[in-house]
């Protein structure tokens, strides 16, 4: 109540403290039952950390090594810089296991993406203001061959030929990989590959519909509720990923994203297929007492394998790959330049 208020108001002072003082009651039990949730799932999280790896993660990540060799081997040291460029997105040659190519390997991503024939890239843009819907360019194609015009009557040299016209679809196709952000579909290829079903992994072309589901599914496990899913939420400065793990962040420091209680207020509120959610994800490959290798797709135009350490005689992540984790330039503090990220979601095999 504001001062100065009425003699009417005042009177009515008694009625109005109840209910507030319920809402105050209650809403600290509700806080304090977050809370408790809270830390029976950071409980699981700590102690799944130092059980044997599931089958199907150590899948997940040999999947992952595999794609990172078609793809040359594209690699980046431990203070984030490029040491080893590989194959690009858009090259039509063939990658190191000679076949198929990396765009046809980006368009097989698209593929395990859910849905009848997963979500493959619609729009292209060629470098022109408005992008171009690849169906009805598909189709104007088709209708411009050599071989559907003679049926209309026109002489054989008239129209595209059938090699003209696959050159033309490659270049379409190669264009569409490029256009459109591939590293959840990527992720969700390996999941596919892993041998994961659709009640156990959200495979989408956002990195947010599947860490969503792993923040649901440690919270009902907390609870007491059943759960199919695959893998859970946890605090990636507090628990040390295995390998088949995905290590996430909310793509660039700008996000304000920087935590994994702020990235998990997001997501526990966020319904599957909502609104834009800048995210990334790696899989773990390979882990040793200094730190860990961690491969993700769409990192600088390829399937990137990058190294992350922990901080000395730790299993805990350096604070330097983090934006604000410590000041680049002073003593201790490493700079890690393409690996500076707020690293702060482990999703987690139960």
């Amino acid at each position: 109540m504001q001062r100065g208020r009425t003699a009417a108001a005042a009177l009515l002072l008694p009625t109005l403290v109840l209910p507030a003082l319920l809402l105050a009651v209650g809403g600290a039990w509700a806080s304090g039952a977050s809370t408790a949730l809270g830390d029976i799932a950071a409980s699981a999280c700590i102690d799944t950390a130092t059980r044997q790896m599931p089958p199907r993660a150590l899948a997940m990540a040999h999947a992952a090594r595999q794609e990172h060799a078609a793809f040359g081997g594209q690699t980046m040291d431990a203070e984030g810089r490029l040491v080893v460029a590989g194959a690009l997105e858009a090259d039509s040659g063939p990658g190191a296991s000679r076949a198929p190519a990396p765009w046809e390997r980006v368009m097989g991503y698209w593929r395990a993406v859910d849905g009848p024939d997963g979500r493959l890239p619609s729009l292209v843009r060629f470098g022109a203001l408005r992008p171009a819907d690849r169906t009805l360019l598909k189709e104007a194609l088709a209708q411009a061959s050599s071989n559907r015009l003679q049926g209309l009557g026109v002489g054989p040299d008239q129209g595209l030929a059938s090699h003209e016209v696959r050159a033309v679809d490659v270049a379409i196709a190669r264009v569409a990989a490029i256009d459109t952000p591939w590293s959840a579909a990527f992720i969700s290829w390996l999941a596919r590959e892993a041998g994961l079903g659709t009640d156990e992994f959200v495979f989408s072309e956002a990195h947010a519909d599947y860490a969503g589901a792993a923040w649901q599914a440690g919270r009902d496990e907390a609870a007491g509720q059943p759960t199919a899913a695959a893998l859970r939420a946890c605090d990636l400065r507090q628990v040390p990923p295995r390998i088949g793990d995905l290590v996430c962040q909310a793509r660039g420091a700008g996000a304000g994203l920087d935590t994994f209680e702020k990235l998990g207020a997001i997501l526990s509120t966020r319904r599957t297929g909502g609104g834009a959610l800048p995210m990334h994800c790696d899989v773990v490959v390979a882990r040793d007492a200094a730190g860990f290798d961690a491969v993700g797709g769409n990192v600088l135009d390829s399937v990137t394998l990058r190294r992350l350490t922990f901080a000395p005689g730790t299993s805990q992540l350096d604070p330097s790959y983090w934006p604000g984790g410590c000041t680049p330039g002073t003593a201790g503090c490493v700079d890690r330049h393409m690996s500076r990220q707020p690293w702060s979601l482990l999703l987690q095999w139960r």
